[in-house]
């Protein structure tokens, strides 16, 4: 399934990312910040990036970070750190929407509000999916797998009392909502906007919604695809593995499981790395592709064609587990 354009997006995105661990730990060094984890989400997380694409960093912190001194004042000598190592020596783009995304978060707050009110409040939410479904650890490995293993026995908390019969559906309705939650924050930012738009805004808002149709959508339904493959129930140690894989390794795994998804998880790879190939572009280039009508057309087709492939995986899985529960039943009542 590798083609050497994926070859290349990884071999780059991984010497990136191990750049940025070893320069992280130095930096970090003569700040107390105990129990802090740092890891890396979206594209070279998935081990997808191009030289043109930005670093996403998020924040966490075990039980032993709430004992610690001044934190807060010891926080934002961190993040002026690395944004002048982030932005100014190792020349990533500078961070989103001025930094706003450098703040920290508590892992017991993130499992305490886990399906609540504040769990979307405080954006807690989108950081476990982040750290289950596309994060690379830049710093505090122990830690950071010890967070995720936490977070996926949260959604397994009934396992012991079902062992016959139970099914990681709480976690998949999760992801489920990750998914529909991203296409309605898309749809929000449009609301009353689009009058307002200037067009080089609104040619933003396109290629946004060109992305989301293809590396958004196949992070979430590759991991249900690869946890629906296990014929019987995934433990909590064999979706730790999952974690641990790209979007695209999930797939692999969840076409070993199931040969009879080949074809269809080779017809979205071959479709994938076309996207792959466009996101290679300067976004000057790629922007370019969607001020013209005709082809913004062709592309927005052919990632609605992407997400028919989608479905018709998850129709070939329901056809190969051939019993009840049905997987897209659950995953749409």
């Amino acid at each position: 399934m590798t083609t050497e354009a994926t070859r290349e997006r990884a071999k780059y995105s991984s010497g990136r990312l191990e750049t940025l661990r070893e320069r992280v730990a130095e930096r970090v060094k003569g700040i107390e910040l105990e129990g802090l984890t740092i890891f890396a989400a979206g594209s070279f997380a998935r081990l997808e990036a191009s030289e043109h694409s930005d670093i996403d960093l998020f924040f966490t912190y075990d039980k032993s970070g709430r004992t610690v001194a001044s934190r807060r004042t010891n926080e934002l000598r961190l993040f002026g750190r690395l944004i002048d190592l982030v932005v100014d020596e190792l020349g990533f783009p500078a961070f989103s929407n001025d930094a706003e995304y450098l703040q920290t978060h508590n892992v017991e707050d993130i499992l305490k509000h886990l399906g609540g009110r504040a769990d979307d409040a405080h954006n807690h939410f989108t950081l476990r999916m982040l750290l289950l479904l596309e994060s690379q650890c830049v710093f505090g490995e122990a830690r950071y797998d010890s967070t995720i293993k936490d977070i996926i026995q949260s959604y397994y908390r009934d396992m012991p009392r079902h062992q016959e019969s139970f099914q990681p559906w709480f976690l998949l309705n999760d992801i489920m909502r990750y998914w529909k939650t991203m296409l309605l924050n898309y749809e929000y930012r449009r609301n009353g906007n689009e009058g307002k738009m200037t067009e080089n805004e609104r040619v933003s808002r396109r290629v946004k919604n060109f992305k989301i149709r293809f590396s958004r959508m196949t992070t979430c339904f590759a991991t249900i695809a690869a946890l629906a493959s296990f014929r019987i129930t995934p433990t909590e140690d064999e979706v730790f593995e999952l974690t641990r894989k790209t979007p695209w390794e999930r797939l692999q795994v969840a076409s070993t499981r199931m040969p009879e998804l080949s074809g269809a998880i080779d017809a979205m790879h071959t479709e994938y790395t076309w996207f792959l190939e466009q996101t290679s572009l300067t976004k000057e280039a790629l922007h370019d592709k969607f001020r013209e009508e005709a082809s913004r057309t062709a592309m927005l087709r052919r990632a609605e064609a992407y997400g028919e492939l989608v479905f018709a995986l998850l129709v070939d899985i329901d056809h190969a587990l051939g019993r009840a529960p049905h997987l897209i039943r659950y995953l749409v009542i």
